[in-house]
């Protein structure tokens, strides 16, 4: 049995330091791109400096030699006019005729303009090879997937709840429940039962049918009467789509999410201790944005609102799905 126990061991380490090489790999090549990147921008920074440079050591080493040249003629014309002063006359006419010096100097000014374009345009292509992490992490964050419901104490009149508490759409019209202080009375939505307080938390949505939703994390204090105002300050770290083509952040003000495929399934990610939510993309394997520096202070909760049916419209629910744990 013992013999055995060390073949399982042996075998277990194998098989995850093939998965630590494949991940190191992955990662040291997106971190190597990027420092290409640096690198290209940092050639394209310097290049119009270091041409300014050999321009004014060609400029300075030409005008020397004509220098030189001025200085060499004139010494043989003082040689001249010692051994032969009849002949001052002719040679100080030929040094009229010299160049004048005086207003002569090397242009060692220099416009470059700004660094602006360099340093946007390397900007743009580090995020474009950091977006290649994203495969990784949706890798790691599966591991951390929990079994989210809904609470339909939180759902607003409006909502209709499957009975198993996976999914949640708009029902056109309000319903007989309970009025309660924990209950959205306003806006169309609803908190899941999950308490997240510690560690790591990931779920999936499957908004495949709808043309608009909310989905994030609401803290237990935040307001849930009236017209609320969806931003961290107040307690909520949420994503929405809207119009069936827009996207975005609900920071302060708003922030535009430029999404090139509309998702099918949603993965939002949620790390306590270091205060972050992230959004993803999960057929795409890509990350479309991040709250970070979040302050929890206190239980929160996984947030959804499926938004109302329009034109006949957007009447799917969304459904919060199995993860596929790696």
């Amino acid at each position: 049995m013992r013999q055995q126990k060390i073949a399982e061991v042996r075998s277990s380490v194998k098989a995850s330091k093939g998965s630590l090489d494949t991940e190191w790999l992955e990662i040291n090549n997106v971190f190597s791109e990027v420092a290409r990147v640096v690198e290209d921008a940092r050639q394209k920074a310097l290049q119009p400096l270091e041409e300014r440079r050999q321009i004014l050591k060609r400029e300075a080493r030409d005008l020397v030699q004509k220098l030189q040249k001025e200085i060499d003629k004139l010494k043989k014309t003082i040689d001249v006019l010692d051994k032969n002063p009849d002949l001052q006359v002719s040679l100080l006419t030929g040094l009229d005729e010299s160049r004048d010096w005086n207003n002569v100097a090397v242009d060692t000014s220099f416009s470059f303009g700004t660094l602006r374009t360099t340093t946007s345009n390397m900007m743009e292509q580090i995020h474009q090879k950091l977006e290649n992490l994203s495969s990784v992490e949706l890798k790691r964050i599966p591991t951390f997937a929990v079994d989210v419901k809904l609470d339909p104490t939180t759902a607003h009149r409006c909502l209709v709840l499957s009975a198993d508490g996976k999914k949640v759409r708009d029902g056109a019209k309000n319903q007989k429940v309970p009025d309660a202080p924990e209950r959205f009375d306003m806006f169309g939505s609803v908190l899941g039962l999950n308490r997240l307080s510690s560690g790591k938390s990931y779920w999936e949505v499957d908004v495949s049918k709808k043309t608009g939703w909310d989905l994030g994390v609401a803290r237990r204090d935040a307001n849930r009467k009236g017209k609320l105002s969806l931003t961290p300050d107040n307690g909520y770290w949420v994503t929405v789509h809207y119009e069936d083509e827009k996207y975005a952040a609900l920071t302060a003000p708003p922030v535009s999410l430029s999404l090139t495929v509309k998702p099918q399934k949603v993965g939002v990610f949620v790390d306590y201790e270091e205060g972050l939510v992230s959004f993803y993309d999960v057929t795409a394997q890509s990350h479309f944005y991040s709250f970070t520096e979040c302050s929890f202070s206190g239980e929160v909760f996984p947030y959804f609102s499926p938004h109302l049916i329009q034109n006949e419209l957007n009447s799917d629910p969304l459904i919060i799905s199995d993860v596929k744990k790696p």
